[in-house]
């Protein structure tokens, strides 16, 4: 389970923008790199110049807004904002075309529990005790970028598969890592923000990890001989 997964990061000053799309294989910036340029982006580490005799404070930007999607198995590059003309992705594309995409990103860990723990805390995953592995939990003492911005003043909140497999209390964590749970998505969410407020919202899509179902392709309108695959596939 979670071999291949697939991550798009959206970051945007209005609802949505700026993109990170990667897998373990392809992107330009690394998941460590990322949570650390989110962290400066979201005022939680302050902009500060250094001089000899003073230290001045740099007019901080306004605050991002931050959606982060996350399906297990959707591959690179399968979406029309990396060129595929067979798979049609419309709402990925808008998110792309309206902000920043990101091509050369890395997560350290082809699993679900492990990878998940890793953007979370930007860390590499094997600096995580019993994070690091399959099914596992996250203690309590890896401080995860969601809580951090709520402790910022934004408001936080995931649907669907967020964090895991595994139990994320076993080790005495209070919260949920990357927030609470909306049970209807993400106009839910945003119906339930103070206005004013900047939002972090974590989506977790599993549509495309399913069991395989032959034709299934065709029906969804795909042509399969025009489907690129990669190269070291027989």
């Amino acid at each position: 389970m979670g071999i291949g997964l697939w991550y798009a990061f959206a970051v945007a000053n209005n609802e949505i923008g700026k993109l990170f799309l990667g897998d373990a294989f392809r992107m330009r910036i690394t998941c460590m790199q990322s949570i650390a340029w989110l962290i400066r982006a979201a005022g939680l580490v302050g902009g500060m110049v250094f001089g000899a005799t003073q230290v001045a404070v740099a007019t901080p930007p306004a605050r991002p807004n931050i959606l982060f999607c996350i399906a297990d198995d959707w591959g690179w590059p399968h979406a029309g904002a990396y060129g595929d003309p067979v798979v049609k992705t419309p709402a990925f594309d808008r998110v792309a075309r309206e902000g920043v995409l990101f091509e050369n990103a890395f997560v350290t860990s082809p699993s679900c529990t492990p990878s998940r723990n890793s953007i979370l805390t930007g860390q590499m995953h094997w600096r995580l005790g019993a994070g690091a592995n399959l099914w596992s939990s996250l203690a309590p003492e890896h401080p995860v970028y969601p809580l951090l911005l709520e402790d910022t003043g934004y408001h936080v909140g995931h649907w669907r598969k967020a964090w895991g497999p595994g139990d994320w209390k076993r080790l005495g964590r209070s919260r949920h890592p990357a927030g609470e749970p909306v049970k209807k998505g993400f106009r839910e969410f945003l119906a339930a923000r103070p206005a004013g407020t900047p939002f972090c919202f974590w989506l977790g899509a599993s549509d495309p990890h399913r069991p395989y179902e032959a034709g299934s392709g065709r029906k969804a309108g795909i042509d399969p001989a025009q489907v690129r695959v990669p190269a070291d596939l027989p």
